[in-house]
């Protein structure tokens, strides 16, 4: 998938955000995907399965990590009292909700590099224990992020005594360039009626859903849910977030949660991680579908607690050239006075849950805390538990390389892999194959062209080594020119990038590069040579080599509002193809357009698994449909006042109700 065209996002406000609210507002957080691919190939079907745990312990608390999934902590408990400080998520259930797709609930989620989650939040991880000067064992969770080249990494500490986790996080940027950064930490804890959010201002920025932007105003009270305290999430009638914007001064930030049992979740961290969020599905049915679709009916119910570096998740911030950016956050729960929690007065109440953090866990015992951490980050890691991606080794090889041979003189990157990370040979594979050959005999290897081409690669330092392949006729395959053409696209250099596929052509036709060829001109408007393209994709071999294939096609014919050659095509269909999700949504307005209702009712009796969050197809379909039966009743043409009708009259099945709003 190709990144947005534009690098930056408009971001809409209701003429309440300041000039200073606004500033970067929007800044490089355009989508981007490359070097990674998606991540859509999973189901609604639920059986037994077994995940790979590690657990980290001491005598008060009980840690436990899925290395498999982007070392996402994934409980944290409370031993004497066996109570979850988290939320706990019963099923491992992805749903459509991240950059690359897949994504799912619970526990604590570490999203670095650009907006929507985070690339490896279904990802291994390099996992490894490590051991401190007072012989006190924890645990590293690492990665090298290949979109922006960062190495990171985060370290868990649970001393004999903790009462909180401690997480240290270490970011590297050793690039002779400044990068756009992006990091949240994004905690669910559990729901209730009567959960309360707090942090150290009331002052925040919020989603105004008339505006369709954002707004600034100030905590309980805000003018999107008048005379609603939304310091109680469950007071949302739609899904909504707000950003606590914490003073420059505050050394310390904190967010809390208050519960009716007398529990009070809270987190704190040293002052790099400047901001906080909350996000909540709302009371509503679309929201309450949302919690229940990603664990269980009933049992689904979370609100996130986040921080962050910038004021909002859509503020770009940037990473200087050479620098390391680390912070530590402490996580734990403690005990509360639920009258004083639950007073009317917000602003009395934070006061009283503020004092009862510093109580437990004071601003110095953080830094002193961060101090110990950050003496252990250079640390190298001692056993392995868990290899994660093998992009990190090979980055390592890359750099020994260079200095070696007569390239040397035109390559960069030659600094070594930053101290406390290892990437073994050992987790070198398949995917990594195709480019160490590049690297060590000076040419991309030609690959079958009905398969699915090697893993892609972006980085500057790959693309020099590429170009210089192609310069020697014996090594310019169409396999290195798809690549370079991919290289080349993803940066903005669309003519060369048509230059390049056109010579892969040449060399040998490929559903490939006609596939990139068609996302040019539709991103270009010119749809017919946009369908031109992928019908000669199909051409190549008598059929699309994915089915993501034949979803960007049904959807541009779609787009063209040639019915007909839809639902052809979807009954051409092999069946693998025809009856995956998407596809079926996707047909799902060809089948109404043409009166096939049968397909329709099925439809809507379909539990999908693929749904976007905030995609309105299903519903939108839904509607028009019963409105087309309002229609036929009544002998008229289809109108807006009969959608609207039906909007009213129509309330569609909980199972298909997505909405964020309404």
């Amino acid at each position: 998938m190709f990144r947005n065209k534009d690098a930056h996002r408009e971001v809409t406000d209701n003429g309440s955000l300041t000039p200073e609210h606004k500033l970067h507002m929007g800044d490089n957080t355009g989508e981007r995907y490359l070097p990674y691919r998606m991540q859509d190939r999973y189901s609604r079907k639920r059986e037994l399965i077994e995940l790979k745990t590690i657990v980290l312990e001491n005598d008060v608390l009980k840690a436990v990590f899925l290395p498999e999934y982007g070392g996402r902590l994934y409980s944290l408990q409370e031993k004497a009292t066996g109570r979850e400080i988290l939320y706990k998520n019963p099923v491992f259930q992805p749903a459509n909700l991240a950059i690359l797709n897949a994504w799912f609930s619970g526990g604590i989620e570490w999203n670095i590099g650009h907006i929507g989650h985070t690339f490896t939040t279904c990802s291994p991880m390099h996992a490894a224990k490590l051991t401190g000067d007072d012989g006190n064992e924890f645990l590293r969770l690492y990665e090298y992020e290949r979109c922006k080249n960062l190495f990171w990494h985060i370290d868990f500490h649970l001393p004999p005594g903790a009462r909180q986790l401690g997480v240290y996080v270490r970011i590297v940027n050793d690039q002779a360039a400044a990068v756009p950064m992006y990091w949240w930490t994004n905690i669910a804890v559990e729901e209730t009626e009567k959960s309360r959010v707090f942090s150290g201002t009331g002052e925040v920025i919020y989603i105004d859903p008339e505006q369709k932007g954002y707004g600034a105003d100030k905590l309980p009270i805000l003018p999107s849910v008048p005379d609603v305290d939304v310091s109680y999430p469950m007071g949302f009638p739609y899904a909504s977030e707000y950003f606590f914007q914490t003073p420059a001064a505050e050394q310390s930030p904190w967010e809390a949660v208050a519960y009716e049992d007398g529990r009070l979740f809270f987190e704190r961290s040293t002052s790099l991680l400047r901001y906080r969020k909350m996000f909540c599905w709302g009371n509503h049915a679309g929201g309450r579908r949302w919690c229940d679709f990603l664990a269980k009916p009933g049992e689904g119910h979370y609100i996130e607690v986040q921080g962050g570096f910038a004021p909002t998740q859509l503020h770009g911030i940037e990473m200087p050239a050479n620098s390391v950016w680390d912070f530590t956050q402490m996580i734990g729960m403690l005990s509360m006075d639920t009258e004083s929690a639950y007073q009317e007065n917000w602003d009395q109440a934070r006061d009283y849950i503020e004092e009862q953090v510093s109580q437990e866990l004071g601003e110095e015992e953080v830094y002193a805390a961060h101090a110990r951490f950050q003496a252990l980050a250079f640390k190298t890691p001692q056993q392995s538990l868990h290899a994660g991606s093998g992009w990190g080794a090979l980055e390592r090889v890359r750099r020994e390389s260079v200095g070696r041979g007569a390239s040397a003189a035109v390559d960069a990157g030659a600094a070594a892999i930053p101290q406390g990370f290892v990437f073994a040979d050992e987790s070198l594979g398949a995917e990594q194959e195709p480019w160490l050959v590049l690297l060590r005999e000076g040419y991309l290897p030609e690959h079958d062209v009905e398969a699915i081409p090697p893993s892609w690669m972006m980085q500057e330092e790959w693309m020099d080594r590429l170009k210089r392949s192609l310069e020697h006729a014996d090594y310019c395959s169409w396999t290195a020119l798809l690549h370079h053409g991919v290289m080349l696209y993803e940066k903005g250099l669309d003519a060369e990038a048509i230059e390049a596929w056109e010579a892969s052509l040449r060399l040998k036709p490929s559903a490939w590069v006609y596939r990139n060829l068609a996302v040019v001109m539709k991103q270009r408007g010119e749809t017919d040579r946009a369908l031109a393209y992928y019908e000669q994709a199909f051409t190549v071999s008598g059929r699309f080599p994915d089915r993501a294939f034949v979803e960007e096609y049904l959807n541009l014919v779609i787009h063209n509002k040639d019915y007909e050659l839809a639902w052809h095509l979807y009954e051409s269909l092999p069946p693998s193809f025809a009856s995956s999700d998407r596809i079926q949504i996707i047909v799902g307005a060809v089948a109404l357009e043409l009166g096939h209702d049968a397909f329709m009712e099925k439809l809507f009796a379909t539990e999908f698994a693929v749904i976007r969050e905030g995609e309105t197809l299903i519903i939108d379909l839904w509607f028009k449909y019963n409105a087309k039966k309002l229609a036929e009743q009544r002998n008229v043409e289809l109108t807006q006042a009969l959608i609207e009708e039906a909007m009213e009259q129509c309330p569609p099945p909980l199972h298909i109700d997505f909405r964020m709003i309404g």
